[in-house]
């Protein structure tokens, strides 16, 4: 199918494709649930929206993930819904801004391209060192009324994920993510105690319209928002503008850091509206998504409309839907997608002084 001459495919590598990277999304998202309060619809809504768009706009795939670094320190603090929300409006706001007002290209400037493949690098094994802990650590929000996760069980199936991805790896004849997905949530029905099944029920959570007006201006600021800034415009935008650029060459070209911005911020700022969660894309993300199969802007449309359709019908139970899915499953997921990404620096390998400095 193609719109506005862009090409949009919906097959299992798609479909697989557009599953990658979950394992990066999920246990954040679904952290902020369980441990903040925020209203799932709205997260899952207004991810799946800005999916939808992204794919539609830009026409390959391109990620949406929570603010890592923000998202992780609001969960340690438990930071209050509102906080969380007035720290997307205001991400929003300044991202906007830099697009508005074309910064976007001269803070470019600031990261050239050993920086950039040292962002990927450093991503890439971070990725991998969470993956690990995802997978063999202790259960966390995720599994919770899901599959108890034995270290023996963790082994075993981290073991059959692995080799799946490992089999299909360069081959587009084998959708490896959708595989390992629906494993997981098998895993999760038949080995779970049940209670996760049974707490499943139709309905949405109704959104709440509005600016977060009772938010602690002064922890959002300092906290949440300051040391989030720099690390979303190198990885988000700047990072992934170029990790776009390496895997479709031309078919990126929409993929720039000004419209890279511009959706970023205009996707926080509709979110922090609706009680969501702040937004970013991502590189390892568009490894995921790649790596896994997805080439179009379909592999988007397909895992938003996903996400549109989970908040609007299973909103109430969203948190135990995703916690059927055993940790090693997303783990292991995250850690060949992190091995991979890490690979993006192979193209400065053969310049001693770019790989130095990066």
């Amino acid at each position: 199918m193609r719109f506005r001459g862009r090409t949009f495919r919906l097959d299992l590598n798609e479909i697989s494709g557009s599953l990658g990277d979950l394992a990066t999304f999920l246990p954040l998202a679904v952290g902020l649930i369980a441990i903040n309060g925020l209203n799932a619809t709205s997260i899952f809504l207004s991810a799946g929206l800005l999916y939808i768009a992204a794919g539609l706009y830009y026409g390959v795939p391109v990620p949406v993930q929570p603010l890592k670094a923000t998202s992780a320190i609001a969960i340690a603090m438990a930071a209050t819904p509102g906080d969380i929300a007035a720290t997307a409006l205001l991400m929003g706001l300044i991202f906007v801004g830099i697009s508005f007002f074309k910064l976007s290209e001269l803070l470019r400037k600031a990261f050239p391209r050993p920086i950039v493949r040292g962002i990927q690098l450093g991503l890439g094994v971070l990725l991998a060192k969470k993956g690990l802990a995802l997978a063999f650590g202790p259960n966390h929000a995720m599994a919770a009324g899901g599959v108890h996760q034995s270290a023996f069980f963790a082994a075993v199936l981290g073991g059959i994920v692995l080799g799946i991805i490992l089999l299909s790896r360069g081959s587009r004849r084998y959708p490896a993510a959708l595989v390992v997905i629906v494993l997981g949530l098998l895993c999760g029905v038949f080995l779970g105690p049940g209670v996760t099944l049974s707490s499943l029920s139709l309905g949405w959570i109704r959104p709440e319209w509005g600016f977060p007006l009772q938010a602690d201006l002064y922890m959002v600021i300092l906290v949440l928002l300051l040391p989030q800034i720099p690390l979303t415009f190198a990885n988000s935008v700047v990072a992934t503008a170029d990790t776009a650029s390496c895997y479709y060459g031309e078919g990126a070209h929409r993929v720039t850091v000004r419209s890279l911005a511009a959706s970023l911020g205009i996707a926080n700022l509709f979110s922090a509206l609706i009680g969501g969660m702040p937004m970013c894309h991502g590189s390892g993300g568009v490894t995921a998504h790649y790596r896994f199969g997805a080439r179009t802007g379909g592999a988007n449309v397909f895992i938003g409309g996903l996400f549109v359709v989970l908040a609007l019908l299973f909103g109430k139970s969203i948190a135990s839907l995703f916690g059927l899915l055993p940790p090693p499953v997303l783990g292991i997921l995250l850690v060949y997608v992190g091995l991979e990404h890490a690979r993006l620096v192979r193209d400065i390998v053969a310049f001693p002084r770019e790989l130095a400095i990066a």
